[in-house]
């Protein structure tokens, strides 16, 4: 288990008071700033185990896509059709945003915005923020007033350009003063940032922006031996000796529980060089390379080296959900969660099943792909999906999308989603209107992902994870994937480390495809402010956060 240190202890407790969104932000800005004692030992719960394992007419969609409405009555067998899903619906608009776009499979092309639109400033503006501020410290709070137990409105990292006002301001417990900053929000000058009546030179800042337009903003690399070291700057021959005879006596003497990172926590034969040791199935996100004595390390985003060999890249689940151009008129959507196998009856009126048939190009359906079933039937004692040519598949195996009711406290305008935890499918809507599907993989025991409507409390488009002492496997994650956390520690976000969506296996928060994530993390509000890595809903100006809804 990790070690429960001070800042351990300090995390956990605000966890408790405060709720996981955050105690992220205090887990990623102090992962992302290395210091003397080490970095803080975890984010309270992550959001998921961490394990290897179109055309816009409906004539040229795919008919699978679109599958009938006669089992739109729930959980009753051969149910009839339910009309009151589509009423009240328009059609697909004339012409909608380039993410509604649909190829040939029925997916998007293109993703929702991060950002707003930037705030074009007027003379008024150009008078009360003259300077230009650079971010150079690994990042950066922005906060709601001057005062370091001010609310959080948002993050900024290394490299964003901000405009700021013309004078320091004291106090709050920042030493060396604050700037106001444009749109809103101030900044403490101990986090590190430049100002200067010209844009500041980013020649200091080494870090990559985030890749805001594809699936995976960063590059990810998974450790791949237990007791990795990491080091603060490029070590030596006998630095590294000494590290791996110091990390191979732990894990003989400890196996897999993670050595604490202050050095005076650990085994004095721990060269002063390490910053930490992480094991088989830790992800980093890297930064750059560099070359010592013909040796090639990785430079995470945080700063430290890893010799490559003993990490390697992971480029995440290429999978995708649909969008849903013609509103309710295109569910239900049935998807294939388990490979079970098609089956019909050997004669008709039969309850014995034999191996489907097949004609012509047809094909049985992979898992994560979608079948035009029509109803719900009984057979024997189990429950079947059953298609327009007889064909069957056990209910289990596959996840239903359906529309559901808008909740009450939700808007007629406002985007929100639904997750179904029977299903294991997410729905996302604009009002009463269905526009997005996919396969989600939610916790792996009741209760672990809470029920009923919750709305977003934080919005990171990357963040980084650990474990919780309670937890048997140990994970950590660095930089999340579009993080949106929506009840305490619990936050939709994305996958790259497995690809079982459609199957429960998270330790709470909502896991999806990177591609998915990221086209949610654009479609529900707010969207950040230009330039930021991160926002809080409800916070200052930045607008509630979208809604989501757990059922059962």
């Amino acid at each position: 288990m990790l070690s429960l240190n001070r800042t351990r202890l300090t995390e956990l407790l605000g966890s408790f008071l405060l709720g996981g969104a955050l105690v992220a932000i205090v887990y990623e800005l102090s992962a992302l700033t290395a210091g003397a004692s080490g970095p803080v030992s975890a984010q309270p719960a992550a959001g998921s185990e961490v394990s290897d394992a179109s055309a816009n007419d409906a004539e040229a969609r795919p008919s699978s896509v679109y599958a009938g409405a006669e089992d739109e009555g729930g959980d009753g067998l051969v149910a009839a059709a339910d009309s009151a899903d589509a009423a009240g619906d328009a059609g697909p608009p004339a012409s909608g945003p380039a993410w509604m776009q649909t190829d040939a499979e029925g997916s998007y092309t293109a993703f929702p915005p991060v950002h707003a639109d930037a705030v074009a400033l007027d003379e008024e503006d150009e008078a009360a923020f003259p300077q230009h501020g650079l971010i150079t410290g690994a990042a950066a709070i922005i906060r709601e007033h001057t005062d370091l137990k001010a609310k959080m409105v948002g993050i900024v990292r290394a490299g964003t350009r901000l405009r700021v006002d013309g004078e320091l301001s004291f106090g709050g417990g920042c030493s060396k003063g604050w700037h106001k900053v444009f749109p809103y929000g101030w900044i403490c000058m101990n986090a590190g940032m430049r100002v200067g009546e010209d844009p500041p030179d980013d020649g200091l800042v080494n870090n990559p922006k985030p890749k805001l337009e594809e699936p995976m903003p960063y590059e990810y690399w998974r450790v791949n031996h237990d007791a990795t070291p990491f080091f603060h700057r490029l070590p030596s021959f006998s630095e590294q000796d000494r590290a791996d005879e110091a990390g191979q006596a732990w894990v003989a003497e400890h196996a897999r529980e993670p050595m604490p990172t202050h050095p005076a926590q650990r085994p004095e034969e721990v060269p002063a060089v390490v910053k930490e040791y992480l094991n088989a199935g830790y992800y980093v996100t890297v930064a750059g390379e560099a070359v010592k004595s013909k040796r090639h390390f990785l430079r995470t985003l945080r700063g430290v080296y890893a010799r490559k060999y003993q990490l390697g890249q992971k480029e995440g689940s290429k999978f995708q959900g649909v969008v849903l151009p013609n509103g309710a008129e295109d569910l239900p959507v049935y998807w294939i969660l388990r490979e079970t196998g098609m089956k019909q009856r050997k004669e008709p009126g039969s309850e014995l099943l034999v191996d489907a048939v097949f004609d012509g190009d047809e094909e049985p359906p992979e898992r994560r792909a979608r079948w035009p079933f029509k109803r719900k039937v009984l057979l024997g004692a189990h429950e079947y999906f059953e298609d327009d040519d007889g064909r069957v598949m056990r209910a289990y195996a596959v996840g239903k999308a359906r529309k559901l009711k808008r909740p009450p406290g939700v808007g007629q305008d406002e985007t929100w989603v639904h997750v179904d935890l029977s299903e294991q499918v997410l729905v996302a809507y604009e009002g009463d209107r269905p526009v997005f599907t996919t396969l989600v993989s939610t916790g792996r025991e009741p209760g672990m992902t809470p029920i009923g409507v919750h709305r977003l409390q934080s919005k990171h488009v990357a963040t980084s994870m650990r474990d919780q002492p309670v937890e048997d496997d140990a994970y950590s994650i660095e930089d999340v994937p579009w993080t949106q956390y929506f009840h305490n520690n619990v936050a939709l976000h994305g996958a790259f480390w497995h690809g079982g969506f459609g199957l429960v296996r998270s330790h709470g928060c909502v896991n999806l495809s990177p591609a998915d994530a990221r086209w949610l993390f654009g479609f529900l509000h707010p969207r950040l402010p230009a330039g930021w890595h991160s926002v809080m809903p409800g916070v200052s100006k930045n607008g509630e956060g979208s809604a989501v809804v757990i059922t059962e």
